[in-house]
């Protein structure tokens, strides 16, 4: 064999050997990318799931800490925005008042948006404590943070569906 027929074959294991490389890279930056919306959709079930316990429970610091620290909250009211604390007290004053009904999560969806927030869409089932009252839905789009190492709520919106 000639020293240019070597080195042509020396460089075709290379290419081949580095193209290898590459889609193996490529493949696991995939995978990588999956696992990040798995943990993150676990981590906002998980959030929300701390939510409606703490309704349920009338523990309004288990329902304060789904929220952002702080005054970086925004919640949708009747006819006005409210901010910070505030927001989140008007919540849990209003229709989820927390205690006087019973809250389960019938569906929730994700999307996400860049690495540090996310979009969520949930519905409520909410059988108010009343008897006379029939059970009905709620929908809830929220936007999240990730903040240090854990999701928050930074805007919230809430209402009632219609009677089921």
């Amino acid at each position: 064999m000639s020293r240019v027929t070597k080195l042509a074959a020396l460089t075709a294991v290379a290419v081949l050997t580095l193209l290898v490389a590459l889609c193996l890279a490529g493949c696991g930056q995939g995978t990588s990318k999956a696992t990040d919306v798995g943990n993150m959709q676990a981590d906002i079930d998980s959030l929300f799931q701390s939510y409606v316990d703490g309704l349920n429970n009338s523990d309004s610091l288990a329902v304060r800490a789904v929220f952002a620290p702080g005054g970086d909250i925004t919640v949708a009211g009747r006819e006005r925005f409210f901010r910070g604390s505030e927001g989140v007290e008007r919540n849990t004053e209003g229709l989820l008042a927390a205690g006087e009904n019973k809250f389960d999560i019938d569906s929730l969806d994700v999307v996400p948006i860049e690495k540090t927030h996310a979009l969520a869409m949930v519905i409520y089932t909410v059988e108010p404590s009343d008897q006379d009252v029939p059970a009905f839905h709620a929908t809830g789009t929220y936007l999240l943070e990730k903040i240090a190492t854990k999701w928050r709520i930074i805007h919230a919106h809430v209402c009632p569906a219609r009677e089921m």
